[in-house]
C-alpha cells in the first residue's frame, strides 16, 4: 500500500491502473494533437497536389504502347481550368504531349519545365499494390511513376499553376512540356516534336528535366546532384533466323535460337571499353566532400586511382560511370518447347562513356555476330556537350537549393541513364537534370522495379521547393 502527501491510501494495483490510464488518455491525447497539427500544416495546395498527383498515377502510360494522350488530357484540362495558354501537340492522336506557356513579354531566355508521362510496364503480380492504384499506405505514395517521373512532372505542374494564381509579373516566358515516349528513346515524342513543331520551342534558354539524384541521408539531403552530362545509348536487336520444324528433328546447325545465342555471346565478350571523362571526374570531386574515409578520397583524386582495385570502393552506380556497359534485356524465340523457331531475338542496351561516337563499337559488333545474324538499330545518336554550370539558372539552383537545406552542396553530375535532355544539348541549349525529392536509397532502388513509391512528406517539400525554383528564377524582380 503506498500513501501520498494527500493523505489518501492507493493499492499497488490501484496506482498500476492509474498509471495505465493515465498513458492512454496521454497517448490519445498526443494522437489528436498530431492530427490537428497535421491538418493545419496541409494547406489547400498541397492537397490539391497531392489529389493531382494520385489521379496521375492511376493513369496507365506504359511503354509500350505508350497512349500518353490519355495523361496528356489529364494534365491539359487542369491547365486551361487554370485559364493557361495549353495544348494537345504530336503527330499521333494516341501518343501526344501537352504544352503551356505562360508568357512574359520580355525577350530573356524561356525556361521549360519538362518531364515525360510515359512510364515502363509495371507487371501487377510483382507488386505489393496494383501498380496503377495510386494508393497512399504507410506514409507512401505507391505507383508505377511515383518516383520516374510522375511526381516531377506534378512539381512542375504546381509551380506555372501557382504562378498564374498568384498573377507574378515575369522575367522571362515559362514552359510546361509533359512529352511521350521518353522510356523508348523519345522519338515519337521531343524528337518529333522538335522537327515537326520547332515553334513550341522558340526562345527557350533553359530546361529543367529529370536526371538528376540526391545524396539522401534519413530527412536530409547533403548533395544536390544537378545532372548536366549523361552516356551515350546505343539499344541494338540482334535477330537470327533459320530454318524451323519439329524439335525430334533440329536443324544440324541448331537453328535460329542456337545462332542466336552464339551471336549474343559473342558480343557480350566484347570487351569494355573504360575510360575516365572529365565530366565525371569533375563530378566525383565535386560530392568527395559528402563521403567520409577511403570513398572521399578517391572522388578527391579519380585520376589517381582510375584504373586500380580501390575504384572498386566507390558505389557500384558510380563504377559505371567509367566504363561502357552492356545488358541484354530482351529474348525471344520460338512458341512451344517441342518445334524449332524459324526466328530468334534479343535487345541489347550498352550505355557508353559521355562523349562516345557509337560508331566504333557498332562495326565490332557486326563483324562479332557474324554475318548469318542481323543487327539492328533501335536507339542511337552522335553525342550530346555537356551543359555549363556558369550559368544564372545553375546559380539559381544553388541559392535556392542551400537555403532549403543548410551546409548541402550542390554539384555537376553525371548520370549513367538517358533523357530527353541530350536533344537539347545538342542544339546548344543548357538543360540541367534535377530532382526536388528527398529519396532514401531502398526507396530509390525502386525505380523500373516493383512497388515504386515515394514519401508523402517528401513528395510535398519537393513541390514547395519546385514553386521556389521557378519563382526565384522567373519572376520579375522589384526595380
Amino acid at each position: 500500500m503506498t500513501q501520498l502527501g494527500t493523505g489518501f491510501r492507493y493499492t499497488q494495483r490501484e496506482m498500476r491502473l492509474a498509471l495505465r490510464l493515465f498513458l492512454v488518455v496521454l497517448t490519445l491525447a498526443f494522437a489528436q494533437n498530431c492530427r490537428e497539427a497535421e491538418a493545419v500544416s496541409e494547406s489547400p495546395f498541397d492537397k490539391e497536389a497531392q489529389a493531382n498527383f494520385v489521379e496521375y498515377l492511376k493513369i496507365d502510360t506504359s511503354n509500350p504502347p505508350g497512349n500518353e494522350t490519355t495523361g496528356a488530357r489529364f494534365l491539359l484540362d487542369i491547365l486551361v481550368k487554370e485559364g493557361i495558354e495549353a495544348k494537345l501537340v504530336g503527330p499521333d492522336k494516341d501518343r501526344q504531349s501537352v504544352w503551356a506557356r505562360l508568357p512574359s513579354g520580355t525577350k530573356k531566355p524561356a525556361l521549360l519545365l519538362m518531364h515525360h508521362i510515359d512510364v515502363v510496364p509495371a507487371p501487377a503480380k510483382e507488386w505489393s499494390v496494383p501498380p496503377f492504384s495510386g494508393e497512399k499506405v504507410n506514409g507512401y505514395f505507391w505507383g508505377r511513376g511515383a518516383l520516374d517521373i510522375k511526381s516531377l512532372g506534378i512539381a512542375h505542374l504546381m509551380a506555372v499553376v501557382d504562378l498564374k494564381r498568384r498573377a507574378v509579373p515575369l522575367d522571362r516566358d515559362v514552359i510546361f512540356l509533359a512529352v511521350a515516349d521518353e522510356e523508348m528513346g523519345g522519338r515519337a515524342g521531343l524528337a518529333a516534336l522538335m522537327e515537326k513543331s520547332p515553334e513550341l520551342f522558340s526562345g527557350v534558354g533553359f530546361v529543367l528535366n529529370e536526371g538528376g539524384a540526391n545524396v539522401t541521408v534519413v530527412d536530409r539531403i547533403d548533395y544536390w546532384g544537378v545532372e548536366v552530362d549523361q552516356k551515350v545509348p546505343l539499344w541494338i536487336r540482334l535477330t537470327a533466323k533459320g530454318e524451323g520444324g519439329h524439335s525430334a528433328t533440329p536443324p544440324a546447325d541448331g537453328g535460329a535460337t542456337k545462332r542466336l545465342v552464339d551471336a549474343a555471346h559473342a558480343v557480350s565478350a566484347i570487351p569494355m571499353r573504360s575510360e575516365l571523362h572529365p565530366s565525371v571526374e569533375a563530378f566525383f570531386k565535386s560530392m568527395a566532400s559528402t563521403k567520409p574515409g577511403k570513398r572521399g578520397r578517391i572522388l578527391a583524386d579519380p585520376r589517381r586511382y582510375f584504373g586500380t582495385p580501390d575504384i572498386a570502393e566507390l558505389p557500384y552506380g558510380l563504377q559505371m560511370l567509367l566504363r561502357d556497359t552492356l545488358a541484354m534485356t530482351r529474348l525471344e524465340a520460338g512458341t512451344s518447347t517441342n518445334a524449332v523457331p524459324d526466328i530468334a531475338t534479343a535487345d541489347l542496351d550498352i550505355r557508353m562513356i559521355p562523349g562516345s561516337d557509337p560508331a566504333a563499337l557498332l562495326t565490332q559488333i557486326r563483324q562479332v555476330a557474324g554475318p548469318l545474324v542481323e543487327v539492328e538499330v533501335l536507339l542511337s545518336g552522335p553525342p550530346a556537350p555537356a551543359s555549363a554550370v556558369d550559368t544564372d539558372l545553375f546559380a539559381a539552383l544553388s541559392r535556392v537549393l542551400t537555403t532549403a537545406s543548410p551546409n548541402s552542396k550542390v554539384g555537376a553530375m553525371v548520370t549513367a541513364g538517358t533523357t530527353d535532355s541530350r536533344y537539347f544539348r545538342r542544339r546548344g541549349i543548357v538543360a540541367y537534370g534535377f530532382s526536388p525529392f528527398k529519396i532514401n536509397y531502398y526507396d530509390g532502388a525502386t525505380v523500373h522495379g516493383a512497388d515504386e513509391r515515394i514519401r508523402v512528406r517528401f513528395f510535398l517539400e519537393g513541390v514547395e521547393l519546385m514553386r521556389q525554383i521557378v519563382s526565384d528564377f522567373c519572376a520579375r524582380k522589384p526595380a
